[in-house]
Order: C-alpha cells, then sequence, then structure tokens
C-alpha cells in the first residue's frame, strides 16, 4: 500500500483537524519518548550469557569466549538455552 503525496497531505490535514496545532508538537514529543523508552526497554532485557564450564550435549568444557563447543560443535547460544533448560527442570 504505497502513498502518494495528495493522500499524505489529506491525513495531515485529517490529523491536524482532530488534534489542533497546539497539540500536535505535544503528541509527535510523546511519541518519541515511547520510541525511546521502548528501545531502552529492549536493551535492558538482554544479558549474555556465560558459556564456559561444561557442554550439557557431550561434556566437553567449553572457554568463556568460544562460539562453538569443541567436543560437539554445538553453537553457544544453543549451550545457554540448554543450560537454562536443565536450571529451570531443576528448581
Amino acid at each position: 500500500m504505497n502513498f502518494s503525496a495528495p493522500e499524505l497531505l489529506i491525513v495531515l490535514l485529517v490529523v491536524l483537524l482532530l488534534f489542533g496545532a497546539s497539540r500536535l508538537p505535544k503528541l509527535a514529543r510523546s511519541m518519541g519518548q515511547a520510541s525511546k523508552e521502548f528501545k531502552s526497554g529492549l536493551k535492558e532485557g538482554y544479558k549474555e550469557e556465560p558459556v564456559e564450564g561444561p557442554c550439557p550435549f557431550c561434556a566437553a568444557n567449553v572457554p568463556a569466549e568460544s562460539k562453538f563447543c569443541p567436543g560437539c560443535g554445538k553453537s553457544a547460544e544453543d549451550i545457554v538455552a540448554e543450560k537454562a533448560k536443565k536450571n529451570q527442570t531443576s528448581s
């Protein structure tokens, strides 16, 4: 669905009529703040788990900075996910 210039102009005019000229800057500012808070919330939710220790698949020792298990070749993400799954079931 592509909008051409006249269609965008009509939409902007309708928004201007609905909200008024004095409320549009406040509306735009609040939308910008909401976007910034959403992005910062996404960054806060991510925390990197350490990979080092025994591999849950093959029991080989995996160094901390390794991206793959030297024993079975599983990725670091797979190793961390499996360790988390085992920790949840044991709790």
